[in-house]
């Protein structure tokens, strides 16, 4: 069978052949004209790539939709590599999947040229007759390969349908009342699953319009929110968190959809964007392996402190540590089940049977549901850390820290301790102008937590490390920290 994700964007194309699909600085381009480029791609992809599998390699830039649906119109598996990773991961993760050919654009050909890996730029200025090239079938069940962040060690390649990327993008729709009408500001790396399914998949199988900015800076990102009445987007909390302190004046009245995922959105962080722009920033919750959003706070309905309830094509469960369902309240691993549930990881069937069981995604992550239905997380299993046989997630140490007068952010990672089995390390980001000290803070530690959650060692902080999704990034801090 054809592309089911092509076929939806050409069924698109047939409703709003006019309609503003993509705008970038400096061009723009309707359903119609989008439909030109890609078919061209896809015919000379078809020339080009022998493989049943491509790689996809490109920034967030127009060039990203037009690679994707032709890598698809022509029949072929896209495995979406990161830009960020060094050129030794690239070739290792193209050889792993039988990517022979890797689709790019100018500035990374260097980087594949380094490890002797086959690269063509993609041209998609070119324009075709889309009714003259036609649709290839899909050879694989698997249509997109996207990887894991490896937070918890090498990062994987998850395999997922077509069915998968377009259930869970409906399901998004749903959820958050997207349609043809809105627009999305595409801010998130697109290689992300956020980025690719709800601000490339979602917004392109409805006829909305994405706005693709070059690069995050939070001054023109205000301004193109304004430009363009952007609508609707995705971001981290971090970038939440840039926007908010930027001081132009923008008119940002078009948006009625501000989600946050990826990471835990600081209750600070929500109170000052309600503030600047009178708006909710609704928290979301996802994994790759599910396509990846899995629960989202309804506009109109947002409970602040959640990450919000299941998409409704989704269906959450809380499990004990035998795989019991647990009653409203009680904490346990979140589970998932439903048709945006990922196939598995590549070549590697026995890490998929660990992670589903019976079409149950167990997603590693420890929460509970409300008597609401919405679910409240409390950090990942490995996460949970003993000090002097206690439990402690260092997520509810973050937002006990957060609520300290002065701290504008907190991080905390779990050490080695032999004689306490583990250790808090914390690090702390003031708020501009403000000046605290380790007794300071250990004084307010001490009048909202218990005293084995207080951090054995806290360091004061510049900049917090993130990663190439916009995550605190724990690995780095922990490193300084030993």
């Amino acid at each position: 069978m054809p592309s089911s994700i092509v076929s939806r964007f050409r069924g698109i194309v047939a409703r709003f052949p006019e309609r503003t699909a993509v705008i970038a600085p400096g061009q723009s381009f309707t359903y119609r004209e989008l439909e030109a480029r890609v078919a061209a791609t896809a015919a000379a992809i078809r020339e080009r790539a022998t493989s049943s599998t491509v790689a996809l390699l490109c920034p967030n830039a127009p060039a990203f939709p037009v690679l994707l649906l032709a890598s698809l119109w022509a029949g072929k598996t896209v495995a979406i590599l990161p830009t960020l990773a060094p050129a030794p991961l690239l070739k290792m993760m193209a050889a792993e999947v039988g990517a022979e050919l890797v689709i790019t654009t100018e500035e990374f050909v260097p980087r594949l040229v380094e490890v002797q890996l086959a690269c063509w730029i993609g041209e998609t200025s070119a324009t075709a007759d889309p009714l003259k090239v036609p649709m290839q079938p899909m050879a694989q069940e698997a249509s997109i390969l996207l990887y894991t962040s490896g937070t918890t060690g090498r990062p994987k390649a998850v395999m997922l349908s077509e069915r998968n990327v377009l259930d869970n993008a409906a399901g998004s729709r749903d959820a958050i009342g997207f349609d043809h009408r809105d627009v999305m500001l595409a801010i998130l790396p697109l290689f992300h699953a956020y980025g690719l399914t709800v601000t490339v998949v979602l917004p392109l199988t409805e006829g909305a319009t994405i706005v693709i900015p070059d690069r995050f800076i939070p001054r023109a990102i205000l301004q193109t929110i304004e430009q363009h009445k952007v609508t609707a987007f995705v971001a981290v909390p971090g970038q939440y968190r840039v926007l908010v302190k930027e001081p132009i004046t923008v008119d940002a009245s078009s948006l009625r959809i501000c989600i946050a995922g990826a990471e835990r959105l600081p209750d600070q962080v929500a109170h000052e964007f309600r503030e600047r722009f009178d708006r909710e920033i609704l928290q979301g919750y996802g994994a790759t392996e599910v396509s990846p959003v899995i629960t989202v706070n309804p506009p109109g309905a947002n409970h602040i402190g959640s990450a919000g309830r299941p998409l409704p094509n989704l269906r959450l469960s809380i499990t004990d540590d035998n795989g019991r369902e647990l009653p409203a309240n009680q904490t346990g691993e979140v589970c998932v089940q439903g048709s945006a549930v990922m196939l598995g990881y590549f070549n590697d069937p026995t890490g998929t049977a660990r992670k589903i069981s019976d079409g149950l995604l167990h997603t590693g992550d420890k929460g509970h549901i409300d008597n609401d239905g919405y679910l409240h997380l409390v950090g990942r299993a490995d996460d949970l850390v003993k000090i002097s046989g206690e439990k402690v997630y260092p997520a509810e140490v973050e937002t006990a820290l957060e609520t300290i007068d002065g701290v504008e952010e907190a991080a905390v990672v779990a050490l080695p301790d032999e004689k306490h089995g583990s250790r808090l390390a914390a690090f702390i980001l003031l708020q501009a102008g403000r000046s605290l000290n380790e007794s300071d803070l250990r004084a307010a530690c001490r009048e909202r937590m218990e005293n084995y959650k207080i951090p054995r060692s806290i360091a004061f902080v510049e900049q917090m490390p993130r990663t190439a999704t916009g995550k605190t990034d724990k690995r780095t801090l922990a490193t300084s920290a030993v």
